[in-house]
């Protein structure tokens, strides 16, 4: 597992052992549960309540639980990190996609924008200027749904960041720069 890992990210298998070691002794059993997420999210986002950093993790749990087998283990952990530290944009983005899809359907509607914009007030209340968390949350779904279905994939949502759309640019920097 650690020479598969080195090679898919890049690292010397040295490197590779020791955040795997690291890993291990945080996580004797292999697998990373909510609750830890939960406690790695409440030290990355000191401003958030208990609450709202519950709700926050919900979304981040998404991104690295790919199997959906409720645990993330040594190498889903690492392949999101990497990915949302160096890899190509779109293999970023769509990491990003996937916190914004709240039932894990391939798609975001409006109301799983709102959900996540309001899960993500603390993180975007000094930006809201006189903006609301429904405002911001109508203003970017309406950037991404180019086809005006009601529904925005992953290739919308791409789009609209990639082109430097002014909300989903916003939304998508706000929840990269937690990592």
């Amino acid at each position: 597992m650690v020479q598969d890992f080195a090679k898919t990210t890049g690292m010397t298998e040295m490197q590779a052992r020791q955040h795997f070691t690291f890993w291990l002794q945080q996580h004797p059993d292999g697998k990373m549960n909510k609750k830890d997420l939960k406690e790695m999210m409440s030290k990355a986002l000191p401003k958030f309540t208990e609450d709202e950093a519950e709700k926050m993790e919900s979304h981040v749990f998404r991104i690295y639980d790919k199997n959906q087998n409720g645990f993330i283990d040594f190498h889903e952990f690492m392949t999101v990190f990497m990915i949302l530290t160096g890899e190509e944009p779109a293999d970023v983005l769509e990491r990003v996609f996937r916190i914004f899809d709240v039932d894990s359907n391939g798609t975001i509607t409006r109301e799983e924008m709102l959900i996540l914009v309001t899960d993500m007030h603390k993180l975007i209340e000094d930006d809201l200027q006189d903006n609301t968390d429904e405002d911001l949350a109508t203003n970017a779904f309406e950037e991404m749904d180019t086809d005006e279905d009601g529904l925005v994939t992953v290739e919308e949502f791409m789009q609209a960041v990639a082109s430097q759309k002014v909300f989903s640019r916003f939304l998508a920097a706000k929840i990269f720069n937690m990592f």
